[in-house]
C-alpha cells in the first residue's frame, strides 16, 4: 500500500530576466527557487488540480466524454483511491494532530470544494447523457454518495449528496416565469 503521508515535492523555480513566453528560444536562468512541499501541502496541490480540472469541464460548452473521464476519476477512482486516500492519510483523527492546523484546514477546504464540484458535474451528467448510459450515471452518483459518507466521517460534518431532481437551474424561463405580465408594450 502507498503511503500518502511520507510523500512530499520538491519545485524548481526558474528565474530568467524575462518572462515566459519571451520571442528568443532560449532565455538566460539568473537563478533557481527551490520549494519543497510537505506531504500535506502536496495534498492540497492535488486537490486543488482535482477542483480546477473539474471546474473547467464543466464550463460551458461541455464535453460529455471529459466530464465523464473527470467524474470517474473524481468519485470512482480505483488507482490508489484517489481523494479518499489523502482524506484517510491527513484527516483521519488518529493522524490530524501530526499536522499544522491551518493546513489541515486547507485540505478540508478544497475537499468541501471537491464535493461541492463533483455534486454540480453530476447534475450535468445527468441532464447531458443519452437513455442507455443511465446505468452509468447511477454507479457514479452511488460512488459519490459513498465518498460523501466516508468524508463525513473523516471530517465530522455532514456531506449530504443533493438529489438531480432537487437542484435547481437558474435561467431566464425560471427567473420570469413568476412575474406578472402587464398589457402595455414599451
Amino acid at each position: 500500500m502507498f503511503e500518502f503521508g511520507i510523500l512530499s515535492n520538491i519545485l524548481v523555480a526558474s528565474i530568467s530576466q524575462y518572462s515566459f513566453p519571451y520571442v528568443l528560444k532560449r532565455i538566460p536562468v539568473k537563478g533557481h527557487q527551490i520549494i519543497e512541499l510537505s506531504p500535506i501541502e502536496v495534498a492540497i496541490d492535488e486537490m486543488q488540480t482535482k477542483v480546477s480540472k473539474l471546474e473547467e469541464v464543466i464550463l460551458p460548452p461541455a464535453d460529455v466524454k471529459k466530464l465523464q473521464l473527470r467524474l470517474q476519476g473524481s468519485v470512482a477512482a480505483t488507482v490508489n483511491v484517489g481523494p479518499l486516500a489523502y482524506a484517510t492519510a491527513f484527516l483521519d483523527p488518529k493522524v490530524v494532530g501530526k499536522y499544522e492546523i491551518d493546513r489541515v484546514e486547507d485540505l478540508k477546504d478544497m475537499f468541501r470544494d471537491f464535493i461541492g464540484v463533483c455534486n454540480t458535474a453530476l447534475q450535468l451528467n445527468a441532464r447531458m447523457i443519452s437513455s442507455d448510459q443511465k446505468e452509468y450515471h447511477s454507479a457514479l452518483k452511488e460512488n459519490y454518495k459513498k465518498l460523501c459518507s466516508a468524508l463525513s466521517d473523516l471530517l465530522d460534518e455532514p456531506f449530504t449528496p443533493i438529489e438531480d431532481g432537487m437542484a435547481t437551474q437558474r435561467n431566464s424561463m425560471a427567473l420570469f416565469s413568476g412575474t406578472p405580465h402587464n398589457g402595455s408594450s414599451a
